[in-house]
């Protein structure tokens, strides 16, 4: 059994079998580099007989910053003994290490540690100790060599007359002097700290094709520097610049660099041959670009005397020219781990990968016990002075560098970084950016590093500037300032490099999700040198947290318990650095390819108490590949997935065990892309890909984000137009235009999601009065109730609600129904209920139905019902109805249909009459809309939309020389569709001479009455005629396309179907019309009430998923529908079965069908073809189906 088959098995068992289970029989552990996993032995308890080595005389292996350990180890060679080592005062980890690393590093001299060790595979438990060691450093005696005076920096012209050049550099710390050298030979000293000079050409110096090279030593006798970088000048003229490249592309802007021109002093840029700007650095933001819309650029260098020829050009798409970054791992090939090697990632997804890690030289020694030099290593044989960059691991890291340069020559679009740094490896940061000498000795071992090792650039993770990281790590208050003054010498000496080389260098960093990272780092003024910026969007939970939440929440899910849920999230980091400064263009968002998980959660998961992180990972306890996930976890008995849409993440949990797993899955990346496109971000990042092996995240990215040049075919265009269409004091109602293919819009208010629809309009509610309100909408499209597309977001609306005028309560007259207090905001009437005066008299009232009058002029109702006062309603009879009366129109709700132990809010407002003119249909009454919501445990209101097997009564009353009863319709508005859909209608004449229409459907939504008109050129049968006639005058049938009714035509399934649901005001279901029938396609004519009659329990279809929407339909086979179409009616009576016997051919009814049949004649809704003959099973003609609709609703009570 492999291990994760072992692991899957193993949980899911009971919670303590498991954990009994575990103990006994094994444990994840590290290898090499404390990230990787093997096998170990039983940890029954902690590693026995810690002591400090001895070497052969019996002498400890202490050293003034390292201490050698050793333990009983277990096991034969092939067991690892993976440890981690912590400080026995403060718990704190200091380092790992295993059977062949047995030495603590990066102590400090003459000081007094305890420490104990546990094994890696009980992490993150501390239960299980080794006994306690303690030791002091010795003194440190050790002589270290004086760092060389740097060399001057980033030579380079500023000036040039027809007889002199003119250069600048920067000045070396330290140095009181310089000295120019023209061609190697001596030319004259600098000595009055200006840091320029200008040099006269000799006589004749200025023939044209005179080569001059020059450069520049630092001095402080008796020190000398090495040379400047050089700076040949040819006389004449200017060579054309080299290495032209977008550094990032987002959807209006394309950053370009190139390498310094050598006799430059400035450049121009040319987008399609047009002059577009010019520069006096090899940088260029080229702005106000069209997306999809292709580049050609050029530079070509000037000074007052020349001007080159143009450079090579390079191609840029806006929108389709993304980065995407990765980390590759550099122990990932690790045979006894991760053994993911640089040939397993598929490259042409991926734009940059940064190679992780290098770490930083100090006293001699990195992070860890290894001395710095090294002769196997090229730019390590003599002493490494402080603050240089050093080889990580040189026994597989040298290997991998040649690996992957050979990988990125035969694919020239990637670009190689080496990271610098890391959690592990940011002890000397602040120590190496404290002083100019330390952060000139890393830009310029950078530069070594870069050239010996064919890299492309640095990547800088400084973790973290002035405070945060591991304990041990050097900080200090000044590091905000010097970490800026460490990008820039690094930026020079990248640009001084370059110019020498041909090449433009990358400077980037992996920057903290938090604010203080902006501050710390000074971050909007030190991103100027830095080309851009991997914002490490994650791990916003761990196993240092028992609350089970999100690794990498996308958006601000509002049902988050803790108050800093809003601010962390992914687009409070990215936020956090666009506000603090960094130009959009040099923003990446991070990605993690792991999850987290926990266990002995409480049910659900999700935002639940958990014991602690989980004692198993896929490298580490309580961390899992999103390939673990996807192959072991997502599919495994017990693990119920579950999708968040407010912070778009998934997740998994098992309630056998209480495991909870959080994961980014590829609906994530597809909402990231979204975000990434929205902001006009350059691209992402991900740590670490060897996280995602089958390729399912980079592959969704790559496809999101293209980088190719060529834009995404299937992109689904932002919705546009976003207005306001009406406000209140507590909300405002917003319509925008319709995305080609979208099946759905989701609605953000603050970036949070406010809701989402399939209309074009959305109604946000709860809001606060006189308040601003930033709402956003995107869309997606779903491909057979998957996502497949998400776009951008559309334009940005700041919308207010309105203030609250109120106008003093007054007592209620006699009055019929419950006592109300109403208030005016507007337009808008705002009712409350009184609680005691309500309750007292709902006990006294010997009706079961509860009127709410409200009176008072206004576009707008609100009704506000506590639950106490709907409880007591329902609690008063089975069948209590609230009945909400204003002006003309009731709104009549059972009290059963309504959520128990919530608080409920009715709204009727008044809508346009344009809105339900259709086709020049007139109108008898402005249409409403009639909606009711509860309100959720934070506070928000949401629309209810399940009424179970309830009708709800929305009425009209008119006048009744205003309306000819045979002739009106009432109609549902479908908005999403800008469609009016028949409601059944029942007409009552009133003593005044009014007429009451009420309008019976299980659902909010805008209803209105409709005139309405019938003409067929074709004689209808007479005893079919009256019913025809009045379920036209309905809308529930029209004529065919040749403007005949053709009653005698047989109908098909799908269109008895159709007819059956309209009639009972069901409306279309449009986002499963695709997905209800395996035969029913999504554009046919009736798969959206197919669909809706499906999901109403009207039809299951004909087995296998199949629906044979063209069948011809028998009349057994539509009295099965119109019986259950009854019961969604409320009819639950049921027939005796001998009412069919007096039929001759009751011996062809179908089983399945006998009581349908009976139930439908025994209530007068199907006749016999003939006294004798029921015709079970002929099909039905459109005049016989339009016949039984309309008997059906009127024996349901649906209709006059």
């Amino acid at each position: 059994m492999s291990l994760s088959t072992m692991r899957r098995s193993l949980w899911n068992l009971p919670l303590l079998l498991v954990v009994s289970i575990l103990a006994g029989i094994f444990a994840f552990a590290p290898n090499a580099r404390a990230e990787e996993g093997q096998a170990v032995p039983p940890a029954h308890s902690g590693p026995a007989n810690l002591r400090i080595a001895q070497d052969e005389n019996g002498a400890d292996l202490i050293t003034h910053n390292t201490a050698k350990i050793a333990w009983d180890l277990i096991g034969d060679e092939t067991n690892n003994n993976d440890i981690d080592i912590w400080n026995a005062d403060t718990d704190a980890w200091m380092t790992w290490g295993d059977r062949s690393k047995q030495e603590i590093g990066g102590l400090t001299p003459e000081t007094t540690y305890r420490v104990y060790i546990t094994w890696y595979a009980d992490r993150p438990s501390l239960e299980f100790k080794s006994n306690v060691i303690e030791f002091t450093t010795a003194s440190d005696t050790s002589e270290y060599p004086e760092p060389p005076l740097a060399p001057p920096g980033h030579l380079r012209t500023t000036a040039i007359t027809d007889n002199s050049i003119t250069l600048k550099w920067t000045g070396s710390p330290g140095a009181n002097g310089y000295d120019l050298y023209v061609n190697g030979a001596w030319k004259q000293g600098i000595w009055d700290g200006s840091n320029t000079v200008t040099y006269t050409l000799p006589e004749g110096g200025n023939a044209a094709g005179t080569a001059y090279k020059f450069e520049v030593g630092a001095q402080n006798m008796p020190k000398v520097s090495a040379s400047s970088n050089a700076v040949t000048v040819t006389w004449g003229g200017l060579a054309a610049p080299d290495g032209l490249q977008a550094v990032t592309a987002t959807r209006t802007t394309a950053a370009l660099g190139w390498a310094e021109t050598p006799g430059a002093t400035g450049y121009d840029i040319y987008a399609n041959g047009r002059l577009i700007g010019s520069s006096i650095e090899n940088r260029y933001v080229a702005s106000g670009l069209q997306e999809g819309t292709s580049y050609d650029f050029k530079v070509a260098a000037k000074n007052a005397l020349w001007r080159s020829a143009d450079s090579s050009p390079i191609t840029v798409v806006p929108g389709a020219d993304y980065n995407i970054v990765t980390y590759y791992t550099l122990w990932s090939p690790s045979s006894t781990g991760r053994n993911y090697h640089p040939s397993d990632v598929d490259v042409s997804q991926i734009t940059h990968v940064n190679l992780a890690f290098a770490d930083l030289c100090w006293r001699g020694f990195g992070s860890g016990a290894a001395a710095c030099q090294n002769a196997a290593v090229p730019t390590q044989t003599g002493y490494v002075y402080d603050g240089e960059i050093i080889v990580g691991d040189p026994s597989v890291d040298l290997a991998l560098f040649e690996e992957w340069a050979a990988i990125r020559d035969a694919n020239p679009h990637l670009k190689l970084m080496i990271s610098v740094g890391g959690w592990s490896w940011s002890n000397n940061f602040s120590n190496m950016a404290g002083t100019e000498e330390t952060r000139r000795a890393f830009a310029n071992s950078v530069v070594k590093f870069l050239r010996a090792y064919k890299l492309d650039g640095v990547d800088i993770d400084w973790e973290y500037p002035v405070e945060g990281g591991e304990d041990d790590n050097s900080r200090s208050p000044l590091d905000k300032e010097n970490f800026g003054r460490m990008a820039q010498a690094v930026r020079e000496a990248l640009d001084a490099a370059g110019s020498e080389d041909g090449k433009y260098y990358l400077q980037t960093i992996a920057a903290g999700q938090g604010d203080n990272f902006v501050v710390h780092s000074n971050l909007g003024e030190s991103s100027d040198d830095l080309d851009f910026i991997n914002i490490m969007t994650y791990d916003y939970s761990g196993s240092w947290d028992t609350l089970a939440h999100h690794n990498s929440p996308l958006y601000y899910d509002k049902n988050h318990p803790k108050d800093y849920a809003k601010r962390n999230n992914v687009l409070g980091g990215v936020l956090a650095e666009l506000n603090g400064g960094v130009p959009n263009y040099k923003v990446n968002i991070g990605i993690p390819f792991y999850g987290k998980g926990w266990i002995g959660c409480e049910p659900g998961g999700q935002y639940q108490s958990c014991a602690s992180g989980t004692p198993f990972g896929t490298w580490e306890n309580g961390i899992f590949d999103f390939t673990d996930i996807e192959e072991n976890y997502l599919h495994a008995e017990g693990y119920e997935h579950q999708w968040n849409n407010e912070a778009k993440v998934s997740y998994l949990y098992n309630a056998d065990n209480g495991v909870f797993l959080t994961y980014n899955d590829e609906s994530s990346m597809m909402y990231i892309a979204s975000l990434a496109r929205s902001l006009d971000l350059p691209g992402v990042m991900s740590w670490d890909i060897s996280g995602d092996r089958n390729r399912t995240l980079t592959t969704s990215l790559a496809k999101d984000l293209p980088i190719t040049g060529i834009p995404d075919p299937d992109a689904l265009s932002a919705p546009t137009g976003l207005q306001a269409a009406s406000t209140s004091s507590g909300s405002i109602t917003v319509k925008w235009n319709a995305s080609e293919h979208a099946t759905a819009y989701e609605v953000y208010v603050d970036k949070a999601l406010a809701g989402s629809t399939s209309g074009t309009s959305f109604h946000i509610t709860g809001l606060t009065p006189d308040t601003s309100y930033a709402v956003e909408v995107l869309a997606i499209q779903e491909d057979n109730g998957k996502l497949a597309n998400v776009s951008a977001f559309g334009n940005l609306l700041t919308a207010k609600t309105a203030p609250v005028k109120t106008t003093p309560s007054e007592p209620a007259k006699e009055h019929e129904g419950l006592i109300t207090q109403v208030a005016k905001d507007g337009d808008k009437l705002l009712v409350s209920l009184p609680s005691e005066a309500a309750l007292k008299e709902i006990a006294s009232a010997a009706s079961s139905t509860f009127p709410i009058i409200v009176e008072g002029d206004g576009k707008q109702l609100e009704v506000a019902l506590p639950k106490e006062i709907t409880a007591a309603i329902a609690a008063k009879d089975s069948n209590s109805v609230i009945v909400v009366r204003w002006n003309s129109s009731a709104f009549s709700i059972p009290a059963a249909a309504l959520p128990a132990g919530t608080d409920i809010r009715i709204s009727v407002e008044t809508l346009d009459p344009k809105l339900l003119q259709q086709s020049g249909i007139p109108l008898v009454t402005a249409p409403l809309s009639f909606k009711i919501e509860g309100k959720q445990a934070n506070g928000t209101f949401n629309e209810i939309t399940d009424f179970g097997d309830y009708f709800l009564s929305h009425a009209f009353t008119v006048k009744g020389t205003e309306i000819n009863k045979a002739q009106t319709a009432g109609v549902v508005y479908l908005p999403e569709k800008n469609e009016l859909r028949p409601v059944p209608v029942l007409f009552t004449e009133n003593a005044d001479g009014t007429v009451t229409a009420e309008l019976k459907r299980k659902g909010n939504s805008v209803y209105g009455l409709v005139k309405t008109t019938v003409s067929f050129t074709d004689t209808l049968t007479s005893w079919a005629k009256q019913d025809v006639s009045q379920a036209a005058y309905k809308l529930l049938v029209s004529v065919d396309a040749d403007g005949r009714f053709n009653g005698a035509r047989s109908l098909n399934r799908a269109e008895v179907t159709s007819l059956i649901a309209k009639a009972l005001g069901i409306l279309p279901d449009y986002a499963s019309a695709g997905t209800a029938f395996k035969d029913v396609a999504a554009d046919s004519a009736y798969a959206a009430d197919i669909a809706a009659a499906k999901k109403a329990g009207l039809v299951n279809g004909k087995g296998n998923g199949l629906f044979d929407p063209t069948a011809a339909i028998t009349r057994e086979e539509t009295a099965v529908i119109a019986a259950k179409a009854l019961a969604y009616a409320g009819v639950t009576a049921q027939a005796d079965s001998s009412v069919l016997n007096h039929f001759a051919d009751r011996s062809k009814v179908s089983g399945y069908a006998e009581a349908s049949l009976a139930l439908l004649v025994e209530r007068g809704i199907m006749k016999g073809v003939s006294t004798h003959r029921l015709a079970p099973q002929t099909t039905v003609t459109k005049e016989q189906a339009t016949v039984l609709v309309m008997k059906m609703l009127r024996s349901a009570g649906l209709s006059n």
